[in-house]
């Protein structure tokens, strides 16, 4: 064999090797103009039914409108979310199945464990948010308190003999009680229940005196008169209670968290599939019929860039792994 020919042998190998490496493997397919070219998963790591996963029902259908192919939800429940946003760290990195990720699985789970089935700050390549609501801080209607001040001063008064509620050890109602506890200097009981809705009705019997209850859980009660709402812990007033100051206004500023949750991909899912992903929850976060279901149960319909997503997730992981060492809260 000749040199030219050699070398000519030699280039058109290397060429079929480059052509091969490119053109094959489900990542190569997701980053073609024609994403999706099939049906998508969207893991929803909790039960049906609920805020959650009415917003990832509602944003599959428009996704599926606008993308023309089947978006589906797939619940997979269980340890606090993990279970399923596992299933979602582990899923080939190509768009075809994404996550619906929340607080507790992407920033409080994880850290509740010794060996985490992933790492939420490296798992994950955040797409965008689809909603945000405030944690209210309740009381029994008939403790003796109509603002944190009063709260603050009665607990005060009375150090480790005021009860909060949960909805379970390592909650995030649980870890919000702790930072309370310690932004305001003072000594409170802590009263693990199952879930969020036992730890209003306990609140109602007079059985314990106060909890951060999600805004879509504890809305109804605080205007029916049932609970009373003291503050709420998003930066500005949340719209759907506007006569409830922020915790900052309060005198609280480190209790200032919101709830969230939006779309995320694995990590590796390229760039052109993020960013076309991104665009079409802009278009279907902003669309009237999403919008005016999500403010009927008092969250707020927000999108973002990945970037912006990705800096929420990052101030979450801090603030709470911060509260979780320095109490050694765990849920093994």
């Amino acid at each position: 064999m000749s040199s030219i020919t050699r070398r000519r042998a030699i280039g058109t190998g290397l060429a079929l090797g480059t052509l091969a490496t490119l053109g094959t493997g489900p990542a190569a397919l997701a980053q073609e103009t024609d994403y999706p070219r099939k049906p998508v998963t969207i893991v929803v790591p909790f039960t049906a039914g609920g805020a959650t996963d009415l917003s990832a029902r509602l944003i599959a259908q428009l996704l599926t409108t606008q993308l023309g192919q089947t978006f589906l939800v797939d619940n997979r429940a269980g340890a606090s979310g993990m279970i399923g946003m596992a299933a979602v760290a582990r899923a080939a990195p190509d768009g075809y199945t994404l996550g619906w990720g929340g607080n507790s699985p992407m920033s409080v789970a994880p850290h509740l464990v010794k060996n985490p089935a992933y790492d939420p700050a490296k798992a994950f390549a955040p797409v965008s948010l689809a909603a945000i609501s405030s944690w209210i801080l309740v009381t029994r209607p008939d403790l003796p308190v109509k603002s944190v001040a009063d709260l603050v001063a009665l607990a005060k008064k009375q150090p480790g003999k005021l009860t909060f509620a949960s909805s379970g050890n390592g909650s995030a109602p649980h870890l919000m009680g702790e930072l309370f506890k310690s932004a305001a200097g003072i000594d409170l009981l802590h009263v693990p229940y199952k879930g969020e809705i036992d730890g209003f009705n306990a609140m109602m019997a007079g059985q314990v005196d106060m909890m951060m209850g999600s805004t879509s859980s504890s809305l109804a009660l605080v205007k029916a008169g049932r609970l009373r709402g003291l503050a709420v812990t998003t930066p500005k007033r949340d719209a759907a209670v506007p006569d409830l100051p922020t915790v900052a206004e309060a005198g609280v500023p480190d209790l200032t968290f919101e709830i969230f949750f939006g779309l995320v991909a694995p990590a590796g899912t390229p760039p052109a599939v993020v960013d076309r992903l991104a665009a079409a929850m802009r278009k279907a976060v902003a669309d009237p019929s999403y919008r005016d279901a999500m403010e009927k149960t008092g969250i707020h319909a927000t999108s973002s860039s990945p970037a912006d997503f990705q800096a929420l997730l990052a101030r979450h992981n801090q603030r709470w792994t911060s509260i979780i060492r320095s109490k050694n809260i765990s849920s093994d």
